[in-house]
């Protein structure tokens, strides 16, 4: 069974600034083309909401592969401190309500969520 991930980062203003929304394609960019090398994933689609930067990993067998590519990416940026990284799972109960696991930080408990 595949997974989907979410590597979020805040932004300054609602929607980001110009800045931010660069650095959201750089990203994107970028852990496409780390994924594809080690077949851990891909970049499925991006967002920025009103207070985060929201990256979508899908195609995940190995979510510590893809956590690990994932963390490699944002650390050369200097972001890995800002990052929140979210395993996204299928409920078993209710597929449309996806089961969320904080896999980094190791101590946060929680994510910003899109209205």
């Amino acid at each position: 069974m595949t997974a989907g991930m979410i590597v979020q980062l805040p932004v300054t203003v609602a929607f980001g600034t110009d800045e931010e929304f660069d650095l959201r394609v750089r990203l994107e960019s970028e852990l496409t083309t780390a994924l594809a090398a080690v077949g851990a994933g891909q970049c499925a689609s991006s967002d920025i909401d009103t207070s985060h930067m929201n990256l979508h990993l899908g195609g995940i067998v190995d979510p510590i592969s893809t956590l690990n590519v994932a963390k490699t990416v944002l650390a050369r940026s200097g972001l890995l401190g800002r990052a929140v990284v979210v395993l996204e799972t299928r409920s078993k109960a209710d597929p449309d309500d996806p089961n969320l696991q904080i896999l980094w930080p190791p101590n946060q408990s929680s994510i910003a969520r899109s209205a």
